[in-house]
């Protein structure tokens, strides 16, 4: 079944995420990027990057205030190129 232009496009965003949040992983068969974007108690905006490998968390970066301004930037950079 294939997937909807909407989940490829997801796929896709988690992909340059992870590959910009860490820069010296390499995919594995069994790896699979995830990024949760959601807002604090005191309503400030943050972002969660993870690389999963099967069940065990094997990467993981929190970005917040200007770091996660200029991290949204440069993925939005990387996706237009």
């Amino acid at each position: 079944m294939d997937a909807s232009g909407e989940e490829r496009w997801l796929s896709v965003l988690r992909d340059h995420a992870a590959r910009l949040a860490f820069p010296d992983w390499t995919s594995g068969p069994d790896d699979w990027p995830s990024f949760y974007t959601s807002f604090d108690d005191a309503a400030e905006p943050y972002m969660e990057v993870t690389v999963y490998r099967g069940v065990d968390r094997i990467h993981y970066r929190r970005y917040t205030g200007d770091e996660l301004t200029t991290f949204w930037a440069r993925l939005l950079d990387t996706l237009t190129e």
